[in-house]
């Protein structure tokens, strides 16, 4: 008895849901007069979504944000490469911009004031290092190799003209060197002077890192 009761609850749920749909009739509703009237009744909205306004609190974040104080910063000194290797680059004078002779000049005349042939070479060792695919692809980027160098030295016109001059040269004095010290660099790092690859007065260029570190 009640599996044959299950059957006909079972029969009975089978017609109430497939008979509309056979005779394509929708269904009466059961819902009572009184509601459907007011779903019904013009004017009927949903309810608004809420909508975010700006606030003034604070959100603190994981890390600090600096604050910039108006300070040029202090470049390291940083005699091994420090870029990712690529491919050599092709030095092309004519994509070379103003801001590259300035920061050429830069290099030289902080590095060589008093000697302007040596500051040719200087900026040469700059040059080599911007054709070398290790060491950055401006001269600001290649700039952190050089001791006196600094971001906020305003070049003269004529370490601007040494500047342009090498940029615009073929013939490289220092025979591909990427390291440029002073007497007083190599008496302060403990290297012979016989180990330069090229010497001009009191300056020395180098093609590797005169120490056995770098």
């Amino acid at each position: 008895m009640a599996g044959l009761f299950c059957l006909m609850v079972f029969a009975g749920i089978i017609l109430f849901l497939f008979v509309p749909l056979l005779l394509q009739r929708p269904l009466t509703a059961s819902l009572p007069p009184s509601i459907i009237e007011a779903a019904a009744t013009r004017g009927f909205v949903l309810p608004p979504t809420w909508t975010p306004a700006p606030t003034d609190a604070v959100i603190p974040t994981g890390y600090p944000t600096d604050v910039y104080d108006g300070t040029v910063p202090t470049r390291m000194y940083t005699p091994r490469p420090t870029s990712l290797p690529g491919l050599p680059i092709v030095f092309n004078p004519a994509r070379v911009t103003n801001i590259d002779v300035i920061d050429l000049a830069r290099i030289m005349q902080g590095e060589s004031p008093g000697d302007r042939e040596a500051a040719y070479y200087v900026g040469w060792v700059a040059k080599n290092r911007l054709i070398n695919p290790y060491y950055g692809d401006t001269f600001a980027h290649v700039s952190s190799g050089f001791f006196g160098y600094r971001a906020d030295i305003q070049p003269s016109e004529e370490f601007l003209d040494i500047a342009r001059r090498v940029i615009q040269s073929h013939r490289d004095p220092t025979s591909g060197c990427l390291y440029a010290l002073s007497r007083t660099d190599i008496t302060n790092l403990g290297v012979p002077a016989s180990r330069a690859d090229v010497t001009i007065g009191e300056w020395f260029f180098f093609r590797t890192w005169p120490l056995g570190y770098g």
